[in-house]
Order: C-alpha cells, then sequence, then structure tokens
C-alpha cells in the first residue's frame, strides 16, 4: 500500500526531526508524475456524509485530488469551482477517472447513522447547503444504496452511547472491526449577524477595531452568555451599548437562530456555552432589573431527565415546547426560532432573511471568507476573562490563527492501549474554553470517522486513506483549508494519527487481512 508506505515513512520522519515538516516534504506529487495506483478497469466509488461544518473544505480538496474536470464527468467540480490553491497537474484538472468521491452534508447526527448502519440511505434528509456531488458514474442524488458506505464527517465526538450500540451484541462491531475517529480540520464557529435590528436598521457598528474580523460587533463573554439564554433580548441592551463605544447597536427584538438538525456546529457552540457560561450572571430585562443566571440552560434533547449539557440537539424552546413530560417555555421577552432545514446553509438563510438574526456556523460561510455571507461578531475568550483588569474587554475573530491557537491549547496523551479507543480521542479532544491568549473561543475538531474493516472489493482503505493524506498535507491542500477560514490539525495530534495510522492492529484494512480476519467489513 503505497499511501500507507507514506504514512508510515512519515511517522518515522516526524519522530526523528519533531515536526511536521518532514510528512509535508511529500504532500504534493510533483507536476508530471505517475498516479500512485494503477486504474483498474472500473470505477470506484467512496461514499461519505455528515457534518456540514467542512463540507466545502472536503469537496474542494477532493475536486482537487481526485476526480474534477474530464474523463466523463458531466457534471462539473461540485458545488463551488477548482480552488485556486490546488496543485497543478496531473492533480486538478486530469486525474484518476476511475475514483470518484462523494460527500453528502446532511448534519453529523445523519453522518454517525450512517456509519452504524454501513448505508448512505439516512443521507436523504433535505439539504440546502447545495446538492451533493454527483457524477456521470452516480448522476442523481439520493445516491444508490448498493454503492455503499465508507466514512462520515461529525464535528459531534464519539460517546458512549454512541460506542456501547458500536459493541452491541451482533452491532456494527462484529461487523466491521473498530470504530476510527481521527481529527480532519480545525474550526471555529462563528457568531453570525443579519447585519439589521429587528426594525430594519443597519446595526451602528461603533466597536474597537479587530484584526481579522467581519464587524466591529463586539461581544463579550457575559453578552454572548446572556443572549444564548435568552436573557438578553434587545439590541439596545445597556450592556451591548457600552460594549459599543456607548451607542446602541440597534433596537428591537433579538432572535436566536439555531440548527434544526442533528448538528455536530451546534455541540461546539453549546458544549462551549456550558462550559463558559456556568458562573456568569447578569440583569435581565424587567424592570427593575433582576440579577440572574446567565448559565446555558438547554439540555440535550435525547435524555431524561434533561440535564443541560453540550449536544448535538438540544431543548431549543421553539423547537420543543415539552421536555421529558414538562413544559419548556421560552424565557419571557426572548425569541428563538430554528431553520426548518439540515445544515449550515439554510440557518444562514434563516439569519439574512430575519432582521435582528444572530446565529452560528462554521466560518466559510461567513464574511470574509464568501462575501455574500452574513458579518461575524468578535468575541471574548477565557484568557481575556481571566487576566483583565482593567473593566475593557478585548475581542477575538474567528481567524485561522485564533482557531489553531484554541487547538493548542491541549496535547494528547495516547499508549497503544488506548490509542484504538474513538472515546479517548473524544476526551481529549474536545476544548470547550480555551486558555491561550490568542484562541477563539468557540472552535473544535471537525472529525472522520472511519470503519477498521472494509470488504475486500475495491481495496477501499487504500483510497480513503490517499484522501487523509491530502487533509494532512502541505502546499495548495494546506492552503485550500485555510482559504475557506478552517485550520490544519495541530502538529502533536498528527503525531497520534500517524502512530494510529501505522499501526496493524489499529488501521483500516481489508476483512481477509490482520485483525479483520472473519469480520464482514464495510461495504
Amino acid at each position: 500500500m503505497k499511501t500507507m508506505t507514506r504514512l508510515l515513512m512519515a511517522s518515522a520522519a516526524l519522530a526523528c526531526l519533531g515536526s511536521t515538516s518532514a510528512f509535508a516534504a511529500g504532500s504534493s506529487h510533483p507536476a508530471g508524475s505517475p498516479d500512485p495506483y494503477t486504474n483498474p478497469g472500473f470505477s470506484i466509488n467512496i461514499i461519505g456524509g455528515g457534518a456540514t461544518f467542512p463540507s466545502i473544505v472536503y469537496r474542494e480538496l477532493q475536486d482537487c485530488n481526485f476526480h474534477p474536470l474530464g474523463y466523463g464527468n458531466t457534471t462539473g467540480p461540485g458545488w463551488y469551482d477548482i480552488n485556486p490553491n490546488c496543485p497543478s497537474a496531473p492533480f486538478g484538472t486530469a486525474s484518476r477517472n476511475y475514483l470518484w468521491f462523494y460527500y453528502a452534508p446532511t448534519g453529523s447526527g445523519n453522518g454517525k447513522a450512517a456509519i452504524k448502519s454501513n448505508s448512505n440511505a439516512t443521507l436523504t434528509s433535505p439539504i440546502t447547503t447545495s446538492i451533493p456531488y454527483t457524477s456521470s458514474v452516480i448522476p442523481t442524488y439520493p445516491y444508490n444504496p448498493a454503492f455503499g458506505y465508507h466514512y462520515s464527517g461529525s464535528d459531534d465526538v464519539w460517546n458512549l452511547a454512541d460506542q456501547t450500540a458500536w459493541n452491541a451484541t451482533g452491532g456494527p462491531g462484529s461487523k466491521f472491526g473498530n470504530l476510527i475517529q481521527i481529527p480532519a480540520v480545525a474550526g471555529s464557529v462563528a457568531i453570525i449577524l443579519n447585519g439589521q435590528d429587528a426594525t430594519g436598521t443597519n446595526l451602528a457598528e461603533h466597536g474597537s477595531a479587530v484584526t481579522g474580523s467581519s464587524s466591529a460587533i463586539n461581544l463579550s463573554r457575559q453578552a454572548v452568555c446572556g443572549i444564548f439564554a435568552g436573557k438578553i433580548t434587545k439590541w439596545n441592551n445597556p450592556l451591548l451599548t457600552s460594549l459599543n463605544g456607548g451607542v446602541a447597536m440597534g433596537n428591537g427584538q433579538i432572535t436566536v437562530v439555531h440548527r434544526f438538525d442533528g448538528s455536530g456546529t451546534t455541540f461546539l457552540l453549546t458544549n462551549a456555552l456550558q462550559e463558559q457560561c456556568r458562573a456568569v450572571t447578569g440583569p435581565d430585562e424587567s424592570t427593575p432589573p433582576v440579577t440572574v443566571s446567565y448559565a446555558f440552560p438547554w439540555g440535550d434533547q435525547t435524555t431524561c431527565p434533561a440535564l443541560p449539557r453540550g449536544a448535538n440537539t438540544v431543548n431549543w424552546p421553539d423547537q420543543f415546547t415539552t421536555v421529558c413530560s414538562n413544559a419548556n417555555p421560552t424565557p419571557a421577552g426572548a425569541a428563538f426560532t430554528n431553520s426548518g432545514a439540515n445544515g449550515s446553509q439554510s440557518l444562514v438563510n434563516k439569519v439574512q432573511s430575519t432582521p435582528g438574526a444572530i446565529g452560528y456556523v462554521s466560518p466559510d460561510f461567513a464574511k470574509p471568507i464568501t462575501a455574500t455571507g452574513p458579518k461575524a461578531a468578535n468575541l471574548q475568550n477565557e484568557f481575556d476573562v481571566s487576566t483583565n483588569s482593567t473593566g475593557t474587554p478585548t475581542f477575538v475573530a474567528p481567524t485561522v490563527a485564533a482557531t489553531t491557537a484554541a487547538m493548542s491549547s491541549v496535547t494528547p496523551v495516547f499508549d497503544s492501549t488506548t490509542r484504538g479507543n474513538p472515546l479517548a480521542w473524544s476526551l481529549q479532544g474536545v476544548v470547550p474554553n480555551p486558555v491561550l491568549k490568542a484562541a477563539y473561543p468557540i472552535a473544535g475538531f471537525s472529525w472522520l470517522e472511519l470503519y477498521q474493516c472494509y470488504n475486500t472489493g475495491n481495496n477501499i482503505p487504500v483510497q480513503l486513506l490517499e484522501f487523509v493524506y491530502t487533509l494532512y498535507g502541505t502546499g495548495g491542500y494546506k492552503a485550500i483549508i485555510e482559504s475557506n477560514g478552517f485550520a490544519q490539525v495541530p502538529g502533536v495530534w498528527l503525531n497520534e494519527v500517524y502512530a494510529l495510522l501505522s499501526d496493524d492492529n489499529l488501521r483500516p484494512l481489508n476483512d481477509a487481512t490482520g485483525a479483520c480476519t472473519g469480520k464482514v467489513g464495510a461495504k
């Protein structure tokens, strides 16, 4: 396996040099070099789906590296033009006429369901991000289940309930071996704005300038917590005015727009709010105002009792009017609404069509990455909360550098007994309150979920690992990721990824080899 050989060499070199530079050196095939795989004479279709958070990055990397133009591709390179950072031919214009990658962005919850069932039939929920990739080989969506299912994307980490279902008697683990979860890219959760208040007047932007920002709307931690708890409900709230140079941002209702579907972006947001807001208090908007808790109040929708915690679907009061047989009222004066459809683009559409709205999305759906997207607010981070004694907070925009700082706040620790456990990755890979000075406060990994055992047929593990190799490469691939507002996985995490992918007892295999002998294998 040439891909695995490269990963093995990279891992060894990395251990010697203590950096990712050795891996970077081999991350792009020189122009004119031969394709590393022989055309088998038939199409290999690799199908995935799930998180919308990294979906544009995935599509652009896949279009660049595998099958964009020509070779019978009648529908073009997915949703977007080929990213200008795509390395030169043979990649990007005429490569691999037999290898087709597909990704349907239907939400992290759907991605988890699909990998558990080894079926793309769960990827049929409404999608407004854009039509998923199709080709002359698979010209329509939804995809035909006969083509199988091979990988998922999720920003919501693999949890104990997922692992219990996987390992149950007769469950997926008995057929497909271990569930492999590795970080793919790092991203921030941008707090986006309609740009107008509830009366249709442009929001006044008098906040201090922030490097890399798309707005001068600056929100302290207290402000963010108060808004998402339904306690700060008007654009002329005194706290918001104080953050805006003493000028009211606007008038009328603040409407919080949230995702409708099981969303990893929702998990990243709510997990951060659970941690960051637990001890935050402030005045409500009664007369006279009363000091109340701004702790995030909405529980995990999948559990009873409904304890407040981060989840991919929480008990937003507009969507779930009763919870565990109890009333779930909207706080007095507050307004919550949902996008009514799956995906990040549907949330953006709802925010942009609702004067006075605020929501959350990955940075590639917002300014400055997307010229037609909504503006994003700048947020106060834990470092500033903990060290600022002046009473004048400083703020951070959701930039690539701030995302890298956030996910560099933790160093993973694994050994041979824990590296193959996806729960160990989940436990260490969530950073709900980054502490570094330059960190954006709401960020996380988007994870790839792979099977350990694949059906021998088309040698899927080799092809999938080439995509993984693309994610961790430098040059044009790194530039594609960053051009969408995401960051590559920090080097300390890549060390552990390489170690897993170099271990014959842990890495993806065919069903007739090693630890997968006797398994049915995913198809």
